[in-house]
C-alpha cells in the first residue's frame, strides 16, 4: 500500500503555514521508501485570514492522503478532513518527516489534528 502526501515547503524544510503556502512537494510512500512526484504551485491567496476558502488548495492536493504544515488553522484542518484529507503540523525536514512516517507509522499516530 502507498500514501500519497504534500509537504507545505519550498524545498528541504517543511517551512510554509497551510493556507498561505506557495509550494507543495509531493511524494508517494510505500513500505520500503519514498519518490518524489513533484512540486504543486498553490497560488497563495490567504495572507491573515482565509476569506476565500481553502477550495484551490483543495483542488492542489486532491490526489494527496496527508498533507503537512508548519502550521493549519482551525477552519483549513476542519474543511481539508471534511474532505477525506488528514492534515499534520510538522517541523523539520521533509526527508525526516518522510523517514517517521515510515518507521514509526506516523500516518496512524502522531500530530495528527
Amino acid at each position: 500500500m502507498s500514501f500519497r502526501v504534500a509537504f507545505a515547503s519550498t524545498g528541504e524544510y517543511i517551512d510554509q503555514h497551510f493556507g498561505s503556502a506557495r509550494y507543495f512537494q509531493v511524494y508517494d510512500i510505500e513500505h520500503n521508501g519514498h519518490s518524489y512526484i513533484g512540486a504543486r504551485d498553490a497560488t497563495a491567496m490567504c495572507q491573515s485570514g482565509c476569506e476565500g476558502g481553502f477550495d484551490h488548495l483543495l483542488k492542489a492536493l486532491n490526489d494527496c492522503d496527508a498533507v503537512f504544515a508548519s502550521k493549519i488553522g482551525q477552519y483549513a484542518a476542519a474543511f481539508m478532513i471534511s474532505h477525506g484529507k488528514r492534515v499534520f503540523e510538522a517541523a523539520g525536514t521533509v526527508e525526516g518527516i518522510l523517514a517517521e512516517i515510515r518507521d514509526v507509522n506516523l500516518l496512524g499516530e502522531l500530530w495528527e489534528i
